[in-house]
């Protein structure tokens, strides 16, 4: 087990560090402090080759330059909320709205613009990176300030687990991380060989705006029947992209697995495991200005190339009772967890 830190480059005067961790087995993973953004997961083929099963780009100005939110740290909250608006402890909360007039993925000063303080850990069996913020009201519009850890641990059974950690101070707020991965398991720009099953037998019905109206849909006999392994680029063609919300089947706050995604060429597979009740699937759309991936050798991304898995409370919770409890209560402390499993056949 090995942990590498070095200078990643400088952005807006500040210094970005990027970390990596490997295993016994050839695997590796990289985070970079601003945006505690997974930068890279580095797998061996038999020949001895690495190739990155996750996009990435070359300086931290590219990860700003559009709406991708590339594998990017996401909080407070993930996904809309409606109007930026809520009632909390019978008390009315307005954000700053950053999308058409609702607040997405914590806003414009949440988790993601945030260069994070390091450490890093090693164990017999694992090592880790330790991201760390103290995010106060002040600075992102919601209520109450928050001591955030993001951990990132690379084990031998080459799984990557991100485990989330926040302590609220003397006030309620809200606690819904996740991490905006995009995967791309080929050695190819597209989808084209991707199947994907998702444990979920409803999705989340939205309005044009994208918010949930609060409807659950049943995903028989329509594309997003993910119940079985579906050819994910078929899927994508049929229904015009995904940027939609699947309920994971069964109430549990346990971790569990939530998804496979497989690749047939070269027998990869990530299968993911939650403790919450969602996976959001987002494909990149027609209109993403400039979008140059590193592992394209910089040519502009194809909208099929790579498809978001992010797992986290089902999105606009707070403004609807039964899509799970993202309170943090005050002088409390939470955690969730995603834990991403990497085989190959």
């Amino acid at each position: 087990m090995e942990i590498i830190t070095q200078k990643f480059e400088k952005y807006q005067d500040q210094e970005i560090k990027k970390v990596t961790l490997k295993n016994d087995c050839g695997v590796a993973i990289s985070c970079l402090s601003m945006g505690a953004t997974w930068y890279e997961f580095l797998v061996p083929d038999k020949d001895g080759n690495k190739h990155n099963l996750i996009m990435n780009f070359a300086h931290c100005a590219d990860y700003y330059s559009n709406g991708l939110c590339c594998c990017q740290s996401i909080g407070r909250v993930a996904g809309r909320i409606k109007k930026g608006h809520f009632k909390l402890n019978q008390q009315e909360v307005q954000l700053l709205p950053n999308e058409n007039g609702n607040t997405l993925h914590g806003g414009n000063h949440g988790f993601r613009f945030l260069n994070w303080k390091i450490t890093t850990q090693k164990e017999h069996n694992s090592v880790s990176v330790i991201f760390s913020n103290k995010i106060s009201e002040k600075i992102d519009g919601f209520p109450g300030d928050l001591d955030v850890e993001i951990k990132y641990t690379l084990n031998n059974q080459n799984q990557v687990m991100i485990l989330y950690t926040a302590k609220s101070g003397s006030k309620l707020t809200l606690f819904n991380p996740t991490c905006h991965a995009y995967f791309n398991l080929s050695d190819q720009p597209n989808l084209a060989s991707h199947k994907l099953k998702i444990n979920s037998t409803q999705y989340l019905e939205l309005d044009t705006e994208l918010i949930p109206t609060g409807n659950m849909l049943a995903v028989e006999n329509t594309p997003y029947d993910f119940r079985d392994f579906q050819n994910l680029e078929s899927a994508i063609s049929k229904n015009n992209g995904f940027d939609d919300a699947f309920v994971i089947d069964g109430a549990s706050t346990n971790l569990r697995p939530v998804a496979v995604l497989s690749e047939q060429t070269s027998g990869r597979a990530i299968t993911i495991s939650s403790d919450s009740n969602c996976l959001v699937v987002y494909t990149m759309s027609q209109n993403q200005p400039g979008v140059k991936f590193i592992r394209d050798g910089g040519k502009f991304a194809q909208p099929s190339e790579a498809v978001a898995l992010e797992a986290q409370t089902l999105p606009d919770a707070i403004n609807n009772d039964d899509f799970g409890n993202i309170v943090l209560p005050a002088n409390t402390t939470k955690s969730h967890e995603i834990v991403f499993t990497f085989t190959q056949k």
